[in-house]
């Protein structure tokens, strides 16, 4: 089964949104920027709530390309 020019725009999307998440844990986990307005416990809840859910969608874009391999492999 070939993938639709809307499936490869999703997954260019949900990978561009994985990076973007990523990179947000990172800054409030790791660095010091914007620590005038988020501080203490709320950087920590937010940089673990922005790396689940990176995590989170990393795992549905590989159960979407698993998918597909396997609907291609079985036929």
């Amino acid at each position: 089964m070939k993938r639709t020019p809307t499936e490869w725009i999703n997954l260019a999307f949900s990978a561009i949104m994985i990076l973007i998440t990523f990179m947000g844990a990172i800054m409030f986990l790791f660095t010091d920027l914007m620590s005038d307005k988020a501080f203490g416990n709320k950087r920590i809840i937010l940089g673990v709530i922005f790396l689940s859910y990176a995590i989170y969608r990393s795992y549905r874009v590989y159960l979407s390309l698993k998918n597909v391999d396997i609907d291609t492999k079985n036929n």
